[in-house]
């Protein structure tokens, strides 16, 4: 029974990624949150105990699951470097435009997104082909080493780093080593910061 236990507080907390969070920082009360799992996952509180323990154990492994994960990451990051390209503009569209010279574009189904130069615009015909274009942004581009793909939630850890400190990533593309961003210009500077601090 406490490993069927075991398996259904992982199951719930799998669930909710906010609660993961918070039992990996050891920031919860153990006691409250298992009564209300023992209430949404049992309908009672006869397991209250047993949900406690269950929530301890996983808090201690999840902390140093995270923090073994989280050295990886950074030393990877240590590896990385970075370079901004400004005056870049973002075309999403239905059709491939040969005129186009891209610094890189991604294919999804019937919908393909450029990354361009700003200058490119000018060579696009008016089509209705053309869902949206947005210019002033910059490409931040992220070169990594191939150990890369070995390593789980690098780009989440990006990701959710510009996420924290409210950086939109207007546009995101993955190529081997290559990470790319490209974020308004008006985020440039914070987001240029908060990747320094993780190579650094």
């Amino acid at each position: 029974m406490e490993q069927n236990i075991s398996e259904l507080v992982w199951l719930y907390v799998k669930r909710r990624p906010f609660l993961k969070e918070v039992l990996r920082e050891g920031v919860v009360n153990y006691s409250s949150l298992a009564r209300k799992i023992s209430i949404d996952a049992f309908g009672d509180l006869k397991h209250q105990n047993a949900v406690k323990m269950a929530l301890i154990r996983l808090s201690s492994k999840m902390e140093k699951l995270e923090t073994d994960l989280e050295e990886k990451i950074l030393a990877l990051m240590k590896k990385s470097s970075m370079t901004i390209k400004n005056k870049v503009a973002v075309i999403i569209a239905t059709k491939h435009f040969e005129e186009l010279k891209p610094l890189s574009f991604a294919k999804s189904g019937k919908i393909i997104t450029y990354i361009v130069e700003q200058q490119e615009l000018q060579k696009l015909p008016k089509s209705k082909l053309i869902w949206k274009t947005e210019e002033n942004l910059n490409l931040i581009t992220i070169e990594s080493p191939e150990e890369l793909e070995e390593v789980p939630g690098v780009i989440s850890y990006i990701l959710s780093a510009l996420a924290s400190e409210g950086i939109n990533v207007v546009e995101f593309i993955s190529c081997y080593t290559d990470t790319l961003l490209v974020i308004k210009q008006a985020d440039t500077e914070s987001a240029f910061r908060i990747l320094s601090n993780i190579m650094e």
